[in-house]
């Protein structure tokens, strides 16, 4: 089956002395038309590479696409489509194959770190952009991350009216967790005025407005007990038994009163009851490092 590829592989192998004599050489052995020519050859060898990955991820062979991708990618360090499929590939189905659930987000962050390495050949490209923000949010659970990649997806080129629609949308869910309900406010009211008939940003304005934009303020004016008793109020009503956005404000408020056990307590309960709340486990974590610390600092 391997002699098919004798060919790929003869032009790959052609390609990276090339490559080499072009890199390392001190004189000028080769003119610019003949870099452009080999850059050429590369683009092309990658694309015919990232055919015969498409072809391991759709017959199930995932762990035969990796070293085929970052083939592709050394080939043509500027294909953007390769880095983003690389690292959705390792943060996904690659973190899905892993038995060992200590290590899977070990792979979500080397994930980030291939769609990071594409950013640095094209800074501007939108499905990098989404492609990392979204990853930081849905599997990292780094809200911070994920907001700081997916405002710069909204503003980069090349993206549609729907790229558009559906990046606010992510956003707004991204800092209603973070919490940051000022500027979750902001992207569900530019997300309506872009689309007036659109139920879930109106009603996702009201909620906000009527329940938690008035506790941020209360809890950002040190009116802590206040915040937490309207919080919990919201928590023991039935329809809101597992209600995630009040719980992450709790959270945010204890930690600012400096109780981090109650802060820690109630994202550590939420990562046993809502196993689709990755920003809980993160916070957890950060937060149990927090109180090591400050247990360390107390022993000295």
């Amino acid at each position: 089956m391997i002699k098919r590829y004798y060919p790929i592989i003869a032009l790959i192998l052609f390609f990276l002395i090339s490559s080499a004599i072009i890199r390392f050489s001190f004189t000028p052995l080769v003119s610019s038309e003949q870099v452009n020519s080999y850059r050429l050859l590369g683009r092309l060898l990658a694309r015919v590479v990232w055919q015969q990955s498409e072809i391991f991820r759709d017959t199930g062979r995932w762990w035969m696409v990796l070293p085929l991708l970052r083939i592709t990618t050394f080939l043509d360090p500027t294909f953007a489509d390769a880095f983003d499929f690389a690292g959705w590939h390792i943060a996904y189905n690659l973190r899905a194959e892993e038995k060992d659930e200590s290590k899977r987000v070990q792979w979500v962050k080397l994930g980030i770190q291939v769609y990071e390495h594409g950013l640095e050949r094209s800074p501007n490209s939108f499905s990098l952009l989404f492609g990392l923000g979204w990853t930081a949010y849905d599997k990292l659970g780094d809200t911070v991350l994920a907001a700081y990649y997916l405002e710069d997806a909204l503003n980069a080129p090349g993206k549609f009216t729907k790229d558009i629609d559906w990046v606010r949308n992510m956003l707004a869910h991204n800092y209603e967790r973070m919490p940051n309900m000022r500027l979750a406010m902001k992207h569900w009211e530019e997300s309506s005025l872009d689309a007036p008939y659109n139920p879930v940003a109106r009603g996702a304005t009201i909620t906000l407005s009527e329940r938690y934009t008035v506790v941020e303020s209360m809890s950002q004016n040190g009116y802590y007990d206040e915040g937490i008793q309207i919080l919990q109020n919201i928590i023991r009503h039935p329809d809101k038994k597992f209600a995630t956005i009040p719980r992450h404000m709790l959270a945010k408020i204890y930690q600012d009163m400096g109780d981090y056990e109650s802060a820690y307590a109630i994202m550590k309960q939420m990562t046993e009851w809502h196993k689709l709340e990755p920003r809980a486990e993160f916070k957890a974590n950060e937060l149990e490092n927090l109180l090591k610390q400050r247990r360390l600092q107390i022993r000295e």
